[in-house]
């Protein structure tokens, strides 16, 4: 199997490996578009939620 990167043919096992990762992240961003479609204020909601880390951040003198 062959694959282009900036012109250039990359044959073997690591045009397979940039191919598998180049599908696996499409089809995570596409997910997360759908997602975003879906529910607009998820994010909101997520965002608001407090941080696991807050308790380290909370300083009192």
């Amino acid at each position: 199997m062959s694959f282009n990167i900036g012109g250039l043919p990359v044959n073997g096992i690591i045009a397979d490996i940039v191919k598998s990762n180049r599908e696996a992240n499409e089809q995570a961003l596409n997910q997360m578009v759908q997602e975003a479609k879906n529910d607009p204020a998820k994010t909101l909601r997520e965002i608001q939620q407090p941080s696991p880390f807050s308790q380290f951040l909370d300083i009192k003198i």
